[in-house]
């Protein structure tokens, strides 16, 4: 299970998916973004994206983006653009809908200067763990 929050809306507007389902939203908004990506944050934005889909299940809050105060306006729009192109494949458009008003409703006020991207930790191949290599 994931759920799409923004923290600062409170649990009200949390969404609640499947992994599939929160796999299939990521990936698509990844790839409605990607030939738009031009400055480095929408880059970076989107190889989030696509790192995060391949997460499973955790929480993904609105403000783990790495937003930056002085184009917050500029990089939301894109985000919120996205997730409206990513919305025209026909599938899950409600929970795209819910998660774009959770992005387009995020505050100004709460984006936090010199935020980093948080990138899921990958999982450890038990193979290479043990020191133990194909032969």
């Amino acid at each position: 299970m994931v759920v799409f929050s923004n923290h600062r809306l409170g649990p009200s507007a949390e969404l609640f998916v499947s992994d599939d389902v929160a796999s299939t939203i990521l990936r698509e908004t990844a790839r409605a973004a990607r030939p738009f990506a031009e400055a480095r944050w929408e880059v970076e934005l989107v190889l989030w994206l696509d790192s995060r889909a391949d997460a499973g299940a955790q929480v993904l809050d609105v403000s783990d983006i790495a937003w930056t105060p002085e184009h917050f306006q500029t990089q939301r729009t894109f985000m919120i653009e996205a997730i409206q192109r990513a919305a025209r494949c026909g599938e899950h458009a409600l929970a795209f809908d819910r998660w774009r008003r959770m992005v387009e409703d995020h505050p100004a006020d709460c984006v936090q200067a010199s935020r980093r991207w948080q990138w899921p930790t990958s999982p450890v191949n038990p193979d290479l763990a043990d020191g133990n290599l194909a032969q």
